[in-house]
C-alpha cells in the first residue's frame, strides 16, 4: 500500500492500512474508514470482521451501525437503546457477565462460568453480522450508557434458513421488556437475511420456560439428555413470555474449537 490519502471528515493525515480486503484506511483521528486508501466511499466498521484495525474504527460506528439503531422507552420510563454489538463491546461485555447471578450463566451456557476467556469473548464479538448477528441493549439516562443485554443469533451451517437465538439481561434488569426488544430486533433482521425459523435450547427441569414456549406456538422437541430444543418459525411477534423462555444458551460460543 502506498501514500495513503486525507480523512474527508476530519481532515487528518494520520491513515492507516486497515483490511481485509486491503486497500482500506482508518482514520486514527476519528475512527472514519476508507476504500482505495482513503480516496474511495466510506466503509461500515460493521463490514469489517477480522480487520486488524476494527478497535480504532469501533471507536465511532458509523452508518450501518446508525441504520439499525432502536430507541425505546420502557413501560418503567427507562430508555434504552438497541445496536449491533460491535468488537469494541468486548470489554463491557466481559464487565457484563460477571453481573449475572450463578443461576443466570447456567440458563445462559449450561454451566456456571466464572469468567468469559479470551477465546469467548473473541467468538462472541468478532461476528460478521450475516450468519453470526448481536444486537446490544445500553440503558441511557446515566453517566454514560450502561449495557444490560444481548441477543444473538447464530446460522446453522447445515441448514441455512435456521439459526439459533439467544437473548441475556442483567439480572437486575431483568422483566423491564429489555429481553422482547432485542429478540424482536433479532427477528427482523433474521428474515430480512433469509432466516425463517429461530432454535433455542433449554433445561426440561426449566419447567416454566418449556411451558411457556409451548403455549406460545413453539415447538419442544428432546435434543440430547435434560435438554429440549425450541423451535419458532418468524416471522412471529415475540411476546415477553416466550422471550423469557429464551434466556438458554447458544451452545457454539462456548466451545473451543470454534472459538477461533
Amino acid at each position: 500500500m502506498g501514500e495513503l490519502g486525507t480523512c474527508r471528515v476530519c481532515g487528518s493525515t494520520d491513515l492507516q492500512p486497515a483490511g481485509p480486503p486491503a486497500r482500506r484506511a482508518v482514520c486514527a483521528s476519528c475512527g472514519r474508514c476508507w476504500d482505495d486508501e482513503g480516496d474511495g466511499p466510506e466503509v461500515d466498521v460493521i463490514a469489517c470482521p477480522g480487520c486488524a484495525r476494527r478497535g480504532t474504527c469501533e471507536a465511532r460506528p458509523t452508518w450501518l451501525a446508525e441504520s439499525l439503531t432502536q430507541r425505546h422507552v420502557l413501560a418503567d420510563g427507562g430508555l434504552v437503546l438497541i445496536r449491533p454489538l460491535v468488537y469494541g463491546d468486548r470489554f463491557e461485555l466481559a464487565a457484563g457477565f460477571t453481573e449475572l447471578s450463578l443461576r443466570s450463566r447456567e440458563l445462559r451456557f449450561f454451566q456456571p462460568l466464572e469468567t468469559l476467556g479470551a477465546d469467548e469473548l473473541e467468538y462472541l464479538t468478532n461476528i460478521d453480522y450475516e450468519d453470526h448477528f448481536a444486537f446490544a441493549a445500553l440503558l441511557l439516562g446515566g453517566s454514560a450508557p450502561e449495557g444490560i443485554g444481548v441477543g444473538r443469533y447464530l446460522r446453522d451451517p447445515t441448514d441455512p434458513g435456521i439459526a439459533e437465538v439467544a437473548v441475556t439481561v442483567v439480572d437486575k434488569h431483568q422483566r423491564r421488556g429489555v429481553g422482547t426488544l432485542l429478540a424482536r430486533a433479532l427477528g427482523d433482521v433474521a428474515v430480512k437475511r433469509g432466516i425463517h425459523a429461530f432454535v433455542s435450547y433449554v433445561q426440561w427441569d426449566n419447567d416454566l420456560a418449556v411451558e411457556s414456549l409451548r403455549r406460545e406456538g413453539a415447538r419442544v422437541l428432546p435434543a440430547e439428555p435434560g435438554i429440549a430444543r425450541i423451535e419458532i418459525d418468524l416471522p412471529v411477534a415475540l411476546s415477553e413470555s416466550f422471550v423469557r423462555g429464551l434466556l438458554g444458551r447458544l451452545r457454539a460460543p462456548i466451545d473451543a474449537d470454534r472459538a477461533h
